[in-house]
């Protein structure tokens, strides 16, 4: 009975009002979501010191690996060299 009452202008401005309220709300609650995440993971501070030590350990891992490498390349002709050296003494 109360809609009855009212005229149509009131009625679309009623409608109007509602959405609007709907709009903004979904904006604010859109807004917080994307400002908590920005700043829970946004600028991500550890994540970036994590990152700097783990390519720390990868550069020193890396030098090892080639430091191995280099040793065992090193040995390597050592041991031709004692080789040749035992052929020859063997041979005379």
């Amino acid at each position: 009975m109360a809609d009855s009452n009212r005229t149509a202008e009131d009625q679309l401005h009623d409608a109007l009002w509602t959405w609007i309220q709907r709009f903004v709300l979904a904006v604010v609650l859109f807004g917080a979501g994307l400002f908590s995440g920005y700043f829970r993971w946004g600028d991500a501070v550890e994540m970036r010191q994590n990152n700097r030590e783990l390519q720390d350990v990868i550069v020193d891992l890396k030098n090892q690996r080639e430091t191995l490498s280099t040793r065992i390349s090193r040995e390597r002709r050592d041991k031709e060299v004692c080789q040749k050296e035992l052929r020859a003494l063997k041979n005379r």
